[in-house]
């Protein structure tokens, strides 16, 4: 009786997990256009409304009336606000692998590298300017057992990018010492971005400015680069 019961008393415990997981998943893919862009209005509702009021502000209400939507329609596609966020925080991850790739094409010489590398910083910083309020939702994700691996998943493809545009940089560098950098290179950025969205515009570009000197210092022994 008593092992009896202590399953009975487990069994639920598994179910809350199952359903705290769905709750947090989109309710269904967006397979036609029409649905990818009800998808993408629903999200660029969320976006404006986090970027104006912070990642606790809107309610899904808020987002659907933004969107020009019912409620009802948001509900076809997320469960709650709380999965809309995290698509949200999706999106952002998913940008940096893109300009990452891109920025390391054209890098061949010191010179180009230097000019790619401060583009790179630009255009990053300015994601991270762009979406400040969503800082929180990333970090909630990040300290989720459940959720955690989403994060590790783009952190470790942005490690291996980091290192094979290293590489292509100077390709006599061995790969386990390009992707210890790429590490240090995306934590150190994560980390001084996270702290400079928090101050004002001027304290956020000298932050931007530090971390670029950082990031060089970093570099330029294991890639030949002049010391300019």
């Amino acid at each position: 009786m008593s092992e009896r019961r202590g399953a009975v008393k487990r069994a639920p415990d598994r179910s809350r997990k199952a359903r705290s997981k769905a709750a947090l998943e989109p309710r269904k893919q967006p397979r036609q256009r029409r649905s990818s862009q009800m998808v993408d209005r629903i999200l660029g509702a969320a976006l404006t409304l986090t970027r104006e009021n912070g990642a606790a502000g809107p309610t899904t209400l808020a987002i659907a009336r933004r969107a020009g939507l019912s409620v009802g329609s948001v509900y076809q596609y997320y469960p709650n606000k709380q999965a809309i966020m995290l698509d949200l925080a999706r999106n952002w991850l998913a940008v940096f692998p893109t300009v990452i790739a891109a920025r390391a094409e054209g890098a061949t010489t010191a010179e180009r590298f230097r000019q790619d590398l401060h583009a790179y910083l630009e255009e990053i910083a300015r994601h991270y300017l762009d979406n400040a309020n969503l800082m929180p939702v990333l970090e909630a994700i990040a300290l989720d057992p459940g959720l955690k691996h989403i994060v590790v998943d783009y952190d470790d493809k942005n490690i291996a990018l980091y290192a094979a545009w290293l590489r292509k940089v100077n390709p006599a560098l061995p790969l386990e010492d390009a992707t210890r950098l790429g590490h240090v290179m995306m934590e150190v950025g994560h980390m001084a971005l996270t702290i400079a969205v928090r101050k004002n515009r001027r304290t956020f570009a000298l932050i931007q400015n530090d971390l670029e000197t950082m990031w060089l210092a970093l570099l330029v022994p294991h890639l030949d680069l002049p010391d300019t």
